[in-house]
């Protein structure tokens, strides 16, 4: 329209058509004509509109106390963009995440933790918390009164949308395992879809509705690339107790099924017939405690193939800088995953990947660039790779270097809140105008 939306909310700042421009430009490369849906990203081709400028809350949501991969994120996110001034609330369970948060400045509301479970009598159980959630939420939100509410997960998003606000909600999805039928419904009342991946966004296309397409915003994943400077690695080991010297083939993972830790075991064997000298580790651990038998599954197997004296446990591990830089080669056999965070913080620790062609690491790793992929993850191949990378350093140092300079150029936490910050303003904007038109 050519003219700044009204001002909303406290006193805010006039628009910057410059920077506008500069977004629509930018979103526009992804964007498509109606009624085109490619598989990737499907936006919709709209009129530039001046992006306001002003000071915004935004209420971040998740129901999850443990730190997995999603919550490291959410508190790096938070973190930065608190950083760069936007007024960030966030209401999570009491526990790790909850005391991050609140040591980094950021004000934390309490809430009740919900695990998702989808069969048995655990399905049940979340049905009834997830009924209870939207009463606290809604009281959280009245306090807050927050711009937009952003929600980490389909629980969180389930708890936020149903309190029945005008503020937008925003779902950040995570997740290639999603009940369908659920995610389908509760699609239709987000704002907006955040991907964190090109994988993802393709999930998406798959199980949501036509009309929920042009909703979605491919913002791919990020990480604090500081905190994995390349260390020495004999000291390295030493802290961990590993052999300052030996080979050492790595998988970071908790420990659920899909992450394939029997893939990773059969390379591993696999590597030790033609590398006996070689030493494995596992870090992670059943986050959730749900998945004893597969753990002791895993000991068996490691037993059976006589990898005992050379295979290492690391349950306790509070983040993955301590012993990436232990690593000679990280596997990562996991299919469909929905991002990889791991393979960014392996890259920027300057470790050489080899992971299954699938999911969010196909659309992370340029093959034999910055990484090596595996068709379907096949545990043989992923050995001969994992092997070739151990004869031949300068050919590992290579790998190491393009994925350290990608992760560096492309997938830092500091570019995902650029995004952000941008995609709100323009979320907050086009509601202004819309309203304005009514």
């Amino acid at each position: 329209r050519g003219q700044a939306a009204p001002p909303i909310g406290n006193g805010h700042q006039p628009a910057n058509l410059a920077l506008s421009l500069e977004y629509e430009k930018n979103h526009q490369q992804n964007c498509h004509a109606p009624g085109d849906l490619p598989t990737r990203s499907r936006h919709l081709t709209l009129p530039i509109i001046p992006l306001i400028f002003f000071p915004m809350t935004v209420l971040w949501i998740d129901l999850l106390s443990e730190m997995g991969g999603a919550q490291h994120s959410l508190y790096e996110v938070c973190t930065t963009l608190h950083q760069k001034g936007v007024d960030v609330v966030a209401a999570v369970p009491y526990g790790p995440l909850y005391e991050r948060l609140k040591s980094a400045g950021i004000k934390v509301f309490p809430v009740s933790a919900v695990r998702a479970r989808k069969h048995g009598w655990g399905f049940f159980v979340t049905a009834a918390k997830l009924m209870r959630a939207p009463g606290t939420v809604l009281q959280i939100i009245r306090a807050v009164k927050p711009d937009i509410v952003h929600t980490n997960s389909l629980p969180a998003f389930l708890a936020a949308s149903r309190t029945q606000t005008a503020i937008p909600v925003i779902w950040h999805v995570r997740d290639m395992r999603l009940p369908e039928l659920i995610a389908r419904e509760a699609a239709k009342k987000a704002a907006r879809i955040i991907a964190v991946s090109e994988a993802v966004d393709e999930y998406l296309v798959d199980i949501l509705s036509p009309r929920i397409l042009g909703r979605i915003r491919v913002i791919r994943n990020g990480i604090d690339a500081s905190r994995f400077a390349v260390t020495d690695k004999a000291t390295a080991r030493t802290r961990v107790g590993l052999p300052p010297s030996a080979p050492v083939i790595g998988m970071i993972a908790h420990l659920v099924p899909w992450k394939r830790h029997d893939a990773f075991i059969e390379a591993a064997a696999a590597i030790h017939r033609q590398r006996p000298d070689a030493h494995f580790v596992v870090a992670g651990r059943d986050l959730f405690h749900e998945h004893s038998r597969l753990s002791s599954e895993l000991k068996e197997q490691v037993a059976q193939a006589g990898l005992t004296p050379c295979f290492h446990w690391i349950r306790d591990l509070d983040s993955s800088e301590e012993i990436l830089p232990a690593f000679d080669v990280l596997l990562h056999p996991a299919l469909r995953e929905p991002f990889g965070r791991v393979l960014c913080e392996a890259m920027a620790a300057g470790v050489p990947i080899v992971a299954a062609e699938s999911g969010g690491s196909a659309s992370l790793i340029t093959q034999h660039v910055s990484g090596i992929l595996v068709r379907d993850g096949d545990s043989q191949q992923m050995a001969e790779q994992a092997l070739a990378l151990l004869a031949n350093p300068a050919r590992a140092a290579e790998l190491a270097a393009a994925g350290r300079s990608l992760v560096q150029a492309q997938y830092t936490t500091s570019r995902v809140c650029e995004q952000l910050e941008k995609e709100y303003r323009a979320l907050l904007t086009s509601l202004t105008v819309h309203d304005d038109d009514e």
